[in-house]
Order: structure tokens, then C-alpha cells, then sequence
């Protein structure tokens, strides 16, 4: 089914209802792809609640750092390297609601930056070269629209998964936390 036959108004309405492109193609019987051409097309951001937490974790923290007086950049395009140039530095942002209270009544906030990505619904994976693409983690935690708690780690303290503790002092990522400064001189694309 071509995406122009699809009616704007009605795939509008059941994005609206939080419906996901799988959802949608079912609703419209028309394949992923092209309810996926047809939502851009009308501006419409994807569903995946995963995709939405990432787009709000980006919006938020250029919005913290331009704030601070930081020069943000998004960088556009289909899954580009890193997502924003800040300074000259190279940004990858990493989003998390992953929010635990510990026993001990901490919290801890779980991150993951897997060097094999997948695509939607799993279909293709590829790898994901940090160092090379970027300079700095952003490691924003959210609580609904909000970012609570910010990290900025260089890109040589990368794991697969970074579990950080706001409220211990203990936690070996506790000196990253809201320490931006590091973006303050000039990044190596900036020169």
C-alpha cells in the first residue's frame, strides 16, 4: 500500500493513542515500512517506548547544557554516531528510567550502551564503536518529564552496563555526576 493512501487524520488519531508502526500497519493493513514513511512524513515521532525515552533524554540534557552556557548541536540523520556536539565534543546521550530503591533504601539507576545494537523488532544488529564515535556519555536519569540526576563520563570509562548510585558517595561514577566542565574547552571536531 503506498503511504499517500493512508488518511492523515486517522493514522494521526491511533498515533495519538500511543499505537506502535507494528500496531498501526496491523490497524491500516499496510506493511512497518510504510507506516513508518507515512508517520515521518506528517512529523509524527515512533511509539517504542524505548525511542521515546532516548528523544527525551537528548531533548533534556541539550536544554541542561545549553543552560550552562554550552554551545548544542543535535546531530540529525538515521542513527547517527553520537547524538550531540557540544563544544566540539562529541555526545552520546543514554537515557534511563530504570530507577531501583535498594534495600539499603539508595537508589540505583542502570544504563546500558551495548556494542551490538539491534533494530526495531530485532531485524539487524550492528556494531557500535564508542570510542571511535564518541567522546562523552551523557547518562541522563528521568522521572516522567524530567532528568534527575546527569553524568558526564568520558568515553574510556565505557561498560555495557553502568549502574550508577546518586545518593552514595561510594559510587565510583559519583565524581562524573553534574561535573559538565570537562566540555568547557574545545573538542578535537571543533579544531
Amino acid at each position: 500500500m503506498n503511504h499517500k493512501n493512508i488518511d492523515p487524520a486517522r493514522l494521526a488519531a491511533a498515533h495519538a493513542c500511543g499505537l506502535k508502526d507494528s500496531e498501526l500497519a496491523e490497524l491500516f493493513g499496510a506493511s512497518r515500512s510504510t507506516i513508518k514513511r507515512r508517520r515521518e512524513t506528517l512529523g509524527l515521532p515512533g511509539n517504542c517506548p524505548r525511542n521515546t525515552t532516548g528523544k527525551l533524554g537528548e531533548q533534556l540534557v541539550a536544554a541542561y547544557l545549553t543552560g550552562q552556557g554550552f554551545k548544542v548541536t543535535p546531530i540529525g540523520g538515521h542513527n547517527p554516531p553520537s547524538d550531540l556536539l557540544v563544544n566540539g565534543w562529541r555526545v552520546d546521550v543514554k537515557a534511563s528510567r530504570d530507577v531501583e530503591t535498594l534495600r539499603s533504601g539508595l537508589t540505583s539507576v542502570q544504563f546500558r550502551l551495548p556494542s551490538l545494537r539491534s533494530s526495531n523488532m530485532s531485524e539487524y544488529r550492528h556494531r557500535k564503536d564508542y570510542q571511535r564515535d564518541t567522546d562523552f556519555f551523557a547518562l541522563a536519569a528521568l522521572a516522567g518529564q524530567e532528568m534527575t540526576h546527569l553524568y558526564l563520563l568520558p568515553v574510556s570509562r565505557w561498560q555495557g552496563t553502568i549502574t550508577v548510585h546518586p545518593d552514595s558517595p561510594f559510587c565510583p561514577f559519583q565524581p562524573y555526576r553534574g561535573n559538565v566542565a570537562p566540555l568547557r574547552s574545545k573538542g578535537a571536531a571543533a579544531a
